[in-house]
């Protein structure tokens, strides 16, 4: 009798202690040990979350419950230097030297659409985390990867959404992509604000949510929880276009990036105000070739800066850009989260005609392989010279516009000075000259010799310059209107002297009276109204 008592004394005392330490260990599980699929918990003691998706904040310009007109202004317009284009990488073209070759505009993109659409788009992947909040922390209890359907209620792929009573935290994020293989694999557990997500590129979308506190949660099983994802990168449109070239086409245009745009690395699993991290590294490169708009994914900017956009390679107009060319605001600008942005950047010939050496086809007047290498050292003026007056703010007229008449190195005042230095250095640049007698001769022998509309076209028919035989003053000195062989004869001063005669000055002539003959004359009286077609390039 007494051995059973103190068996059965023994055996309590372990049933007691067993029992005890399930209390325990209930405890702790509760508090630490996350919550899976296979935990091994029954399914009394869980709470399966239901989710209803309601929508994603697709990139955006502001709050989409602001459903007023906006008109933004530019955040960005400035022309910003760029090196002279050339047909060549030896250097042989002149250096750029006028106005800004390239416009950037930089816009925020107004509102597209004026209500959250309803749910993300068919068949894009994403995956919610469920947290526990235990004291300050939050405790991993469950994952699942969804896929939406077009409605309201996604389909579960993957995992279920489970969570024990108490407060509870909602996490998920997307790559906005249809390929589940863009989620990952789907760990063991997750620990609060320190797990994170690798965002490799920027060819993928990243979005986010954060449910906030949900507070006394005993049973949702009949209360959907909302989701609706937020972009966390901004989305950058670039468009590429040419104007004034006489082919406004783009080619060859290759390993186009944003410098130091900011790639992605990684973002913290937890609330919704942690940023993507971001190093300093380009954007990946993207090659539009012939199509003028892409669009590419950065990271948000931390504060204002500067954006240079950085070309490999690039053909304006047939007119190849120096490798490596790089257009950087002068401006700063914050790019930030969840918005878009539409840059522009718009290439613009610089004013005056610089031939190709390999576009000289005009070759049927004696124009030799050296006349062609010098001519396309030049820049040439697109028209003559039309202005009146001795300031410093001439222009020239179109190709086939007269112009005005000029006496011998004189500007309109007769003062003095060669009067295309006169044109206005802000639309035309420096540096412009009347071409030297040399040059004109050279050019008299790259044409074809053809008067066409009152002209004549010099080493290329469409890209070349076009001279016209707009006529003379004679005596009458300067002047807007011809009195001389109007229509008929075109005189162009040179800058040199006749080294017999003081009173004489050496022109080029185009004699369209009867066959055309063009000569190169040392005997034109300094006080004749002659046109003058600026130059610009070493004098030859």
């Amino acid at each position: 009798m007494n051995r059973t008592f103190i068996m059965r004394e023994c055996l309590g005392k372990a049933l007691w202690l067993c029992f005890c330490l399930s209390i325990t260990g209930c405890a702790e599980d509760d508090r630490m040990t996350p919550l899976s699929a296979d935990s091994g918990d029954t399914a009394d003691e869980l709470i399966p979350i239901q989710i209803s998706l309601t929508g994603d904040n697709d990139y955006h310009s502001s709050s989409f419950n602001d459903t007023s007109t906006r008109s933004h202004s530019p955040l960005i317009a400035e022309w910003v230097g760029v090196k002279a284009f050339s047909p060549t990488r030896t250097g042989e073209q002149p250096d750029y030297e006028g106005p800004r070759i390239a416009s950037m505009e930089l816009t925020e993109d107004t509102l597209p659409r004026v209500s959250t659409r309803a749910t993300v788009p068919v068949g894009v992947y994403f995956r919610l985390i469920i947290f526990r909040k235990s004291g300050s922390d939050y405790v991993f209890q469950s994952a699942a990867d969804y896929a939406s359907n077009g409605t309201g209620t996604p389909v579960l792929k993957q995992g279920k959404l489970l969570t024990r009573s108490g407060t509870i935290r909602v996490v998920g994020y997307s790559f906005n992509t249809t390929a589940a293989a863009d989620l990952g694999a789907m760990p063991a557990s997750y620990t609060y604000n320190s797990s994170t997500v690798s965002i490799p590129n920027m060819s993928k979308d990243f979005m986010t949510f954060d449910s906030g506190d949900i507070t006394s949660v005993n049973s949702l099983s009949h209360n959907l929880l909302p989701v609706s994802f937020s972009q966390k990168l901004c989305k950058l449109t670039i468009t590429i276009s040419p104007t004034g070239f006489p082919n406004n086409t783009i080619s060859n245009c290759t390993g186009v990036y944003v410098k130091q745009g900011g790639n992605s690395t990684s973002w913290k699993i937890g609330p919704s105000s942690n940023v993507v991290a971001a190093n300093t590294n380009n954007t990946a490169a993207f090659s539009p070739n012939t199509t003028l708009s892409t669009t590419i994914r950065m990271v948000p900017f931390a504060g204002a800066r500067t954006i240079t956009v950085h070309f490999n390679t690039l053909t304006v107009g047939g007119r190849i850009v120096p490798n490596n060319t790089e257009i950087t605001s002068t401006g700063s600008v914050q790019l930030k989260e969840g918005k878009s942005y539409t840059m522009k950047i718009q290439f613009k010939k610089g004013p005056g005609i610089n031939v190709l050496e390999s576009d000289i086809n005009l070759t049927q007047n004696g124009c030799t392989v050296q006349d062609k290498k010098d001519l396309a050292k030049l820049i040439w003026a697109d028209g003559n010279l039309k202005s009146t007056g001795a300031s410093n703010n001439y222009v020239w007229t179109t190709s086939t516009d007269y112009g005005y008449y000029y006496t011998w190195n004189q500007d309109y005042n007769r003062n003095n000075i060669d009067p295309c230095t006169r044109l206005n250095p802000t639309t035309y640049g420096s540096e412009w000259r009347t071409p030297s007698i040399n040059e004109l001769t050279k050019l008299s022998r790259c044409t074809n010799k053809i008067v066409t509309n009152k002209g004549v076209w010099f080493m290329n028919n469409s890209k070349g310059i076009f001279l016209t035989v707009a006529g003379a003053r004679g005596a009458g000195g300067c002047g807007t209107v011809g009195t001389h062989f109007v229509g008929e004869v075109g005189f162009y001063w040179s800058s040199d002297n006749n080294n017999s005669n003081n009173n004489w000055a050496r022109r080029l002539v185009l004699d369209a009276r009867s066959t055309l003959s063009i000569e190169i004359q040392a005997d034109g009286p300094k006080g004749d109204g002659h046109s003058v077609r600026c130059v610009k390039g070493t004098k030859q």
